[in-house]
């Protein structure tokens, strides 16, 4: 009896592997990606986002992942505010940075999540002074999404 394995190809080529591994290289922090899915029923979108992330990954020793179980960890999940899959939260030194990516961060998402990382693990926000006093005279958590499409 013959058993066939099916190996992944990589999702990024090796021109591309360098060039984000230079991105990371300035990393100050350790970032701490969770992934949130689930391998019984649920999307194959969340294969493809544990496969991006385990390349990512490989990139810097700064950066980890880690996988949970969205129906197990469901408590988990939700002290996160994550309630769809698959679901990345992006930690820096163990603490939340409240950055969240859904689906899968292919095509176009891809660069938004290594810069979310490279903020992350970073010490500057890339934010204007402006920017900067307009958010110290905020009185009440600020949320701000971004859905990011090609279209």
């Amino acid at each position: 009896m013959r058993i066939a394995y099916h190996i992944p190809m990589a999702l990024l080529s090796d021109q591309d592997r360098q060039v984000v591994k230079d991105h990371l290289s300035g990393l100050a922090h350790d970032v701490r990606l969770v992934l949130f899915t689930q391998t019984i029923g649920g999307p194959e979108t969340g294969a493809i986002a544990k496969q991006i992330l385990d390349e990512l990954s490989e990139l810097s020793e700064r950066l980890t992942v880690e996988e949970a179980n969205f129906v197990l960890e469901r408590d988990r999940a939700a002290s996160y505010g994550v309630d769809k899959i698959p679901a990345i939260v992006v930690l820096r030194d163990g603490e939340d940075t409240r950055i969240r990516f859904y689906g899968a961060p292919a095509g176009y998402e891809f660069m938004s999540l290594v810069e979310a990382v490279i903020l992350a693990g970073g010490d500057d926000s890339g934010l204007l002074a402006e920017s900067r006093e307009l958010l110290a005279k905020a009185e009440g958590p600020i949320n701000i999404e971004v859905f990011v499409t090609p279209t």
